[in-house]
């Protein structure tokens, strides 16, 4: 004890220093704990923005944005179709499709009925709407049906949601729709034949999907032997190639081996689906076939001799 009361008179002045210190330090640190308390009860509490997607006018893909007049056509038009799905006029829904839709998906009403309709409406629906593209009096959206009316509830995340991409097509006839992600119909009608053969490749007609797009074509051999467009082995073989060089492969693998042979004097036309996705911005320059074989015996016979040749077809 002795120790102790001779220590604390040794050093009396450093230990009052040192207590002064600490209760300052923790003085200060009060105040600025009770500074930042203040300001936090002074926040006001944002509600999280609900984006109105219902009058979509600006393309989520470019940025570019519609006139009002068009935006209020457009959006009018696909009303009127979720209208008539919903209350199972399906007719009038079928109507307002135009005749490239029905030719290339719904032969006939009962397809659609039973293709979409009975598909996305099993309830009543609602939906959202993104624009995409716009070009040509041209115009796809994104549409999200669901079930809960947002508005309504005030649920941010709806449930049981069905995505399709529906475009408006305009023409002298009135604004008509594409549906079930099918973008337009469009003819090409361009025709190439190979310098050192007499094989003409014709290309018909595109069609546009959101995801792909299918292109119907023709050949004709004017040889005197039978030829193989491509022996189905390598989905490069027939590929689409934009003006930047990019190449889009074939799905070879749908087309059957037969249909890829033409007898010497032959013509058949068939239909290829490529891996390109629709976007404005990627304009397809030509289509090339790179391993046309000339002379199917002598491939089967020894692959590596049989004389091949390619064609490119402007698009």
């Amino acid at each position: 004890m002795n120790r102790f009361i001779r220590f604390f008179n040794q050093n009396r002045i450093r230990i009052i220093v040192t207590i002064l210190i600490v209760v300052f330090i923790i003085l200060i640190i009060q105040v600025i704990n009770y500074i930042l308390k203040q300001q936090d009860d002074n926040v006001v509490p944002t509600e999280p923005e609900i984006v109105d997607t219902s009058r979509p006018s600006e393309s989520v893909i470019s940025g570019d944005e519609l006139p009002e007049e068009i935006t209020d056509t457009n959006l009018n038009v696909i009303s009127q179709f979720v209208e008539y799905c919903n209350n199972k006029q399906y007719q009038n829904a079928y109507d307002l499709l135009t005749q490239d839709c029905k030719d290339e998906l719904f032969g006939t009403l009962d397809l659609f009925v039973s293709n979409y309709c009975n598909q996305i409406f099993t309830s009543p629906m609602t939906y959202q709407l993104e624009l995409w593209y716009a070009a040509a009096s041209t115009y796809t959206y994104r549409i999200t049906y669901f079930s809960d009316n947002l508005l309504a509830t005030g649920n941010a995340t709806p449930t049981n949601t069905k995505d399709d991409y529906i475009t408006i097509i305009s023409s002298r006839d009135g604004d008509k729709l594409n549906i079930n992600n099918f973008v337009e119909k469009e003819e090409v009608n361009n025709s190439t034949t190979a310098e050192e053969v007499p094989i003409t490749i014709a290309i018909n007609d595109r069609y546009t999907y959101k995801d792909y797009e299918i292109y119907n074509i023709t050949i004709s051999n004017n040889t005197d032997k039978t030829i193989l467009i491509s022996d189905g082995v390598n989905s490069n073989d027939i590929c689409l190639v934009d003006t930047n060089e990019v190449e889009y492969n074939s799905i070879l693998n749908e087309v059957p081996l037969v249909n890829l042979e033409l007898e010497p004097g032959i013509s058949k036309t068939i239909e290829i689906r490529f891996n390109k996705m629709y976007n404005l911005y990627r304009t397809i320059d030509h289509m090339s076939f790179k391993n046309i074989i000339l002379d199917k015996q002598t491939y089967e016979q020894n692959a590596e001799n049989a004389a091949r040749v390619s064609i490119n077809i402007d698009i």
